[in-house]
């Protein structure tokens, strides 16, 4: 067997190869982008195989489904991008470009125009990659997508230059038969092959980085309310008190009041829904470096960098309105709670813990005034005593925690 068909026998294994690997992370985690990007490595397989049995064969019987293979290889991959980036894959565009692009070139078969048919079908897989550099749009922030988009851009470039500097490189007209020379089937299959090689690969990494970002996600945020859980909540609040030096941060500690009746009256579900009112009250509030995040049970924080302690009470005390003014269903009934919250302003050389601590005080203050109001941390004076008192009656509802994590 010559060498040359050693080394296109590489290409159709390689993609197997890939397909696979694409596969078992559709399996890892379930989404239709991994299974066409898959679905693309097996049409790319089929089509090297196909070519080399049949690359002498200037019938179009042949030469045209080989094409449509080529063709269908790029259509998925565009497509598993677009879906990558939850974007809605423009399917109908790129079938109808594939059924123009094999009917031009199944039309240059029948008339033997040689350099033309071969430049046509390079062109129309060209064109067919380029649609893929539109999913990049919006999605430039990270170099691993910009690097992606470069390989993109190279590949589609490629189908253009390569059958004019295969063109360039003969003497003479050329014809099926020099076109089919071991040195530009050997150019045609090492180009492409090194282009769907370096795809996969960083195909690979940016779908494996999804996967650790949505389980990194998942382990920190509250499933019931969207807004980070207890761990991520101080994860992303020391990093945020770390950034924010010599500027003042406040934080925010809102507790649900008698939630326990809300449990006892209605039932988990209706509180379930309580506790997602509010935390989506305190997601809103959740941006320019903010942090919101449920810390357990009914009780939620709010970190505020670069927020003063005025300016802090004075949210506080909007999102205790807002949260009393919110009337939540119940059968026909529309039933509303409310909420009594705690302020602290950050002191320099503070932990994240330390200040939890001092706004966890006003927030106890705030249960003892008769709760559904706001204190700061600097008008507190309770004893010991009054605090363990307050404690005491909030015992019941603080075990909700274990329940939510």
């Amino acid at each position: 067997m010559p060498t040359g068909v050693y080394f296109q026998l590489m290409n159709p294994l390689v993609f197997g190869l890939f397909s696979v690997g694409f596969l078992c992370i559709y399996h890892m985690r379930p989404n239709t982008s991994a299974l066409a990007i898959s679905l693309s490595y097996v049409f790319g397989a089929l089509a090297f195989i196909a070519d080399l049995i049949f690359q002498d064969s200037t019938l179009l019987i042949t030469r045209v489904p080989i094409a449509g293979l080529y063709a269908t290889t790029i259509v998925f991959l565009v497509g598993g991008l677009f879906l990558h980036y939850k974007k809605p894959a423009p399917w109908r565009l790129l079938v109808g470009l594939t059924v123009v692009h094999l009917s031009v070139y199944g039309y240059l078969m029948a008339i033997e125009a040689d350099w033309i048919r071969s430049f046509s079908a390079n062109v129309g897989c060209g064109i067919l990659s380029a649609i893929g550099l539109l999913a990049f749009r919006g999605h430039l922030n990270r170099t691993l997508d910009r690097v992606l988009a470069a390989i993109f851009a190279l590949t589609s470039l490629q189908c253009f230059l390569r059958p004019i500097a295969i063109a360039l490189w003969v003497d003479g007209p050329l014809t099926h038969a020099n076109h089919s020379e071991t040195v530009f089937i050997f150019s045609m299959h090492f180009v492409v092959g090194a282009c769907a090689v370096t795809t996969g690969m960083c195909l690979l990494v940016v779908l494996s980085q999804s996967i650790f970002n949505d389980l990194r996600d998942s382990s920190v945020t509250d499933v019931l309310t969207g807004i980070n859980n207890r761990r991520g909540f101080d994860d992303a609040g020391t990093a945020a008190l770390l950034t924010s030096t010599g500027q003042p941060a406040s934080l925010i500690l809102a507790d649900l009041d008698h939630f326990k009746s809300v449990n006892d009256n209605y039932g988990h579900a209706f509180g379930d829904e309580i506790i997602a009112s509010f935390g989506s009250l305190m997601g809103d509030h959740a941006r320019y470096g903010r942090v919101a995040g449920r810390l357990g049970g009914e009780e939620f924080g709010l970190l505020l960098p670069g927020v003063s302690l005025a300016m802090a009470v004075e949210l506080a005390e909007s999102i205790r309105w807002r949260f009393a003014s919110t009337h939540v269903q119940d059968d026909n009934t529309g039933v509303s709670f409310t909420a009594s919250l705690g302020v602290a302003q950050h002191r320099e050389g503070e932990s994240l813990s330390q200040l939890m601590t001092r706004a966890d005080k006003a927030l106890y203050a705030s249960k003892a005034r008769g709760r559904n109001c706001v204190t700061c941390d600097s008008e507190i004076a309770l004893s010991p005593n009054e605090i363990k008192t307050i404690q005491r009656d909030e015992n019941t509802v603080r075990r909700l925690a274990a329940k939510y994590g």
